[in-house]
């Protein structure tokens, strides 16, 4: 049984799913989505085989592969991966990835690790993305764990060590924990590690002796790149009203949006690459220093293994020469690749050049192309 202290954001053991599974056959929604992924069933036969499901592993062989695999034919090229042979079948890890889409990041590793003949990961899910009962049931049914979000520092120091414990706990379990390396969705393409996640990592065991305590998680990066970036448009537009009003309020339903929009917009192809776990003899050198030395370092590795094992995509080095006015990277495109990744940012600026006005050009336009830009830098940088 998983410890009382954590009751407020475990997922659900192996004796909640029949409930759960019931949940969801009285819930329109949850069933809406189960005759998706089983077409031709009656709905009879699709309460059938929701009833038949006594386990989390088999909701996510039975259920959640079916609905990732039904996302990557209609909205992908397919995805190529990396890296999985690196990973230790009888070993638990902290996969710490750079975050691109909601869901799509940690649902589709959850499909490739189950391929690869992997558990699943324990997927840390942010509170204000549990809108209503039935995605909390979701995610708990699905590994997902919350992460509750502070209102003040008193707060984000309880959250934090509360959070800290129960990932560690997973980690000694021998269970997986799949979190993103900042808080959020990257929104311009620079994805940099937060130290107050390395902070909040080191919270719990042994916080005197930082190197074996870091050690102990097995932290590992994950590097996800998409041809075509989910929810560019979004992403852009938000990141241009905060620059340009200093702040950006969220409409009520706009995460939901987001969700939606990252599973149903065209994305070319996907590379999952799983990087090489930081080990004690990576941060062997950083014996007796102090937390203010290690996190950053620690953060540093992490980047460092997600830049190099990013792959690039002809629409991030026209972008990059776009950007720049040169042809620098003209090698790694043809002209009929320019033409296609143009005419999808000029769709972009047209609806949001609608919506703003031409005040948000040109800097609408650096915003847009930085998202794919950036991770070349990136990548030469590291």
């Amino acid at each position: 049984m998983i410890p009382e202290q954590f009751e407020d954001i475990r997922s659900y053991i192996d004796e909640e799913i029949p409930a759960a599974m019931e949940y969801f056959i009285n819930d329109e929604t949850s069933l809406s989505l189960a005759r998706l992924v089983l077409p031709g069933k009656s709905d009879d036969e699709v309460k059938e085989l929701l009833r038949s499901i006594k386990t989390t592993e088999e909701f996510q062989r039975i259920m959640m592969t079916r609905f990732v695999r039904l996302i990557v034919t209609t909205s992908m090229k397919g995805v190529d991966t990396q890296g999985f042979n690196l990973l230790d079948k009888k070993k638990a890890y902290l996969f710490t990835g750079n975050h691109r889409d909601i869901t799509l990041d940690a649902f589709i590793l959850q499909m490739y690790m189950l391929d690869n003949g992997l558990q699943t990961c324990n997927i840390a899910f942010g509170d204000n993305l549990i809108l209503n009962k039935t995605i909390d049931v979701f995610g708990k049914t699905n590994k997902m764990f919350k992460v509750i979000r502070s209102q003040n520092v008193r707060e984000l120091a309880q959250n934090s060590q509360h959070l800290s414990d129960y990932i560690r706990y997973l980690i000694r379990e021998n269970k997986s924990v799949w979190i993103a390396q900042r808080n959020g969705r990257t929104k311009d393409g620079n994805d940099k590690t937060d130290h107050g996640l390395i902070s909040m990592f080191s919270m719990s065991g042994d916080r005197q002796n930082l190197v074996p305590n870091l050690a102990e998680l097995n932290i590992t990066p994950i590097a996800t790149s998409y041809e075509y970036e989910p929810c560019a448009m979004m992403k852009a537009r938000e990141s241009y009203l905060k620059e340009r009003d200093g702040v950006y309020v969220k409409k009520p339903m706009e995460d939901m949006d987001s969700i939606v929009s990252g599973l149903r917009k065209k994305k070319g192809t996907m590379n999952i690459a799983i990087c090489p776990t930081i080990t004690y003899e990576d941060l062997k050198p950083f014996e007796g220093a102090d937390k203010h030395e290690i996190v950053p370092a620690v953060a540093a590795m992490i980047d460092k293994r997600i830049y190099e094992n990013y792959r690039l995509y002809p629409n991030n080095y026209i972008a990059s020469d776009w950007l720049s006015g040169t042809s620098t990277f003209k090698k790694y495109y043809t002209q009929e690749d320019k033409d296609v990744f143009k005419a999808y940012c000029d769709k972009i600026f047209s609806k949001l050049y609608e919506e703003l006005g031409n005040e948000a050009e040109p800097r609408f336009t650096e915003i847009l192309l930085g998202i794919y830009a950036i991770p070349v830098e990136n990548k030469l940088n590291s």
